[in-house]
């Protein structure tokens, strides 16, 4: 039987009010908005083997929020 191809998933953080209002979040360490939140609502139940994250607060929150719980390999070579 073969066995499914690795897929990989790239995502972008939840919504921050900065980006609700069309303003560079760049560095800026911004938490998510309720909406933010909701967003990493739908990627929970997927397991990953592998999470790769930039240091910031609302990297770390979208991840958290799915319910990941592989340990997150921080890099800062992931800000914008």
């Amino acid at each position: 039987m073969e066995s499914a191809p690795p897929e990989l998933l790239l995502v972008r953080h939840g919504e921050t009010e900065w980006s609700r209002s069309g303003r560079h979040t760049g560095r800026t360490d911004i938490a998510l908005t309720e909406l933010g939140r909701r967003q990493a609502d739908q990627l929970a139940g997927r397991t990953f083997e592998l999470v790769m994250s930039s240091p910031l607060v609302r990297a770390r929150e979208t991840y958290e929020q799915a319910g990941v719980t592989a340990a997150a390999e921080i890099t800062s070579d992931l800000l914008e």
